[in-house]
């Protein structure tokens, strides 16, 4: 989703947040793209309007990129620190490194809080880059789809892949690590993956047993977490599989982050612009939205 609303409306947004139901389970976190004083601005301001046993529940956080290293919240307000009388612009691999993190650390939505438009901006500038990844949500990349299920090397593992990336988990075949392959990898959020070996095929079969079972407790010890699966128990048990691998992937905490072939709808825009009897009484400051629909 992606939205626009003046500065005067923030805590309205920020309180019907916390008030909907619907995001009664989401975390919530700021980070401020220039500087810790803006962070440090807004963490007076909603600690003072906003109850802090609820601040906590939602695990809020508030401060510059460095801070949401390895972090990440539901919901990501992202403030920008520019205006159109105050826009050097931003380059280089400090502050490169500073919005690829401000920018992946939500889960399933961002607002971005700003007070200039792409043409105040350089086209050197970073923070167009990002204003132009608000304007364009993600579109489904089919060719890279296509390639990925290419690399599964079995009609079983090509079942077990389809129906992942069905249910909108991102999946990844053939996986390197060290000196070993693994038939695929889920992803979640946080570095969180469970590898996932399809036995019982011509690259699986049982005089392959042992050598598969102590390459799987190499990487255990790697700290690697496994799930197997026998191609005859998939064919005779297809749903009873499919719902105890997807048990265990929610038991791990890996939740669809979004297949490459469902992204399109999965992500959302939408702009709020301010009431046209606000305009002479607040900045033009806009907030944009644009967030995964998991």
């Amino acid at each position: 989703m992606t939205a626009t609303v003046t500065k005067r409306r923030r805590s309205q947004t920020r309180s019907a947040i916390l008030t909907n139901e619907k995001l009664a389970h989401r975390t919530i976190g700021v980070v401020s793209l220039l500087g810790s004083e803006q962070a440090k601005h807004i963490d007076s301001v909603v600690t003072q309007r906003c109850d802090a046993a609820e601040l906590r529940r939602r695990k809020f956080l508030c401060g510059d990129a460095r801070a949401f290293q390895g972090r990440e919240r539901h919901i990501m307000f992202l403030s920008m620190v520019a205006d159109p009388r105050s826009c050097k612009a931003l380059s280089g691999s400090m502050f490169d490194q500073r919005f690829n993190v401000a920018a992946s650390r939500a889960q399933d939505r961002m607002y971005m809080v700003r007070s200039v438009v792409a043409t105040d901006l350089s086209d050197r500038d970073l923070r167009a880059s990002l204003l132009s990844h608000f304007d364009k949500p993600m579109v489904p990349n089919t060719e890279e789809t296509t390639k990925l299920i290419d690399l599964c090397e079995s009609g079983f593992e090509r079942d077990v892949y389809t129906e992942l990336t069905y249910r909108g988990y991102r999946v990844i075949p053939q996986v390197k690590t060290g000196a070993y392959r693994i038939d695929m990898v889920v992803e979640g959020a946080s570095d969180v993956r469970l590898a996932i070996e399809c036995d019982g095929d011509e690259y699986h079969g049982p005089d392959k047993w042992v050598h598969d079972m102590n390459r799987q407790r190499i990487l255990e010890r790697a700290g690697w977490v496994f799930w197997r699966c026998f191609a005859s128990t998939w064919t005779l048990r297809r749903d009873e599989v499919l719902y105890e691998l997807c048990g265990r992937l929610k038991m791990m905490g890996i939740e669809p982050l979004g297949a490459l072939e469902r992204s399109s709808s999965m992500v959302e825009r939408r702009v709020w612009r301010p009431p046209v009897d606000d305009a002479s009484v607040v900045d033009p400051g806009t907030e944009e939205l644009q967030g995964r629909l998991l």
